[in-house]
């Protein structure tokens, strides 16, 4: 089960033979390293393009960010549930 979150984080990212790569994501404080990217999917409005991305860290299993292109901005979408209450309270 996944916990939406939605907030901005800090994000250490990588272009990769054009895609962007995150390498580490910082939430409440913590770092935590990405193990691999999952999936992406980009999104379009008519004034922004995001890409969604869903990435495997060392802890929690899963987190799903989304880039926006225009702001150079990253938004934690949300948290996979395995130890998701030790991670939320910080």
């Amino acid at each position: 089960m996944e916990t939406m979150i939605n907030e901005n984080v800090n994000v250490l990212a990588r272009t990769f033979q054009g895609k962007i790569a995150p390498v580490m994501v910082t939430y409440k404080g913590k770092n935590y390293t990405v193990q691999s990217v999952e999936s992406r999917k980009k999104l379009r409005s008519k004034r922004s393009r995001f890409e969604s991305i869903t990435v495997k860290v060392v802890v929690p299993r899963e987190m799903q960010l989304e880039f926006d292109h225009a702001s150079k901005s990253w938004r934690l979408l949300t948290i996979a549930e395995q130890n998701l209450e030790k991670i939320l309270k910080g």
